[in-house]
């Protein structure tokens, strides 16, 4: 059975530890716009369901990556349809091409769960 992504859920993006994919906002690290773009041969941009997930076990996963969280209603918003497809029932993609809406999915983002 799928899961059907709406504009109240949250959706998880892996933030590498590297400082280039990071910038300073007023002293503050948060996610650059280039980590919520489609890359070159992708059918859309890889994200985690968080009803589905807790970051703590993505983390397991990927421990260089931190967690950025952001609204489903974002790329909603913009006309993206959020679809879970993946190795695992807690993947999901924003189909297409994401980059015109990137700096506003950064923007987006409420928190960044740091292990």
């Amino acid at each position: 059975m799928s899961y059907n992504i709406t504009k109240e859920d949250l959706l998880y993006r892996r933030i590498p530890h590297q400082p280039s994919f990071w910038k300073d906002v007023n002293g503050v690290k948060v996610p650059s716009s280039g980590n919520f773009k489609t890359n070159k041969g992708e059918d859309g941009l890889s994200v985690n369901i968080a009803t589905l997930i807790k970051p703590e076990a993505i983390f397991a996963k990927h421990p260089n990556n931190d967690v950025a969280e952001f609204l489903a209603s974002v790329p909603i918003a913009e006309g993206f349809n959020c679809i879970q497809k993946g190795k695992d029932s807690t993947h999901a993609i924003i189909e297409g091409d994401t980059n015109p809406i990137a700096k506003k999915i950064a923007k987006a983002v409420t928190t960044v769960h740091r292990f």
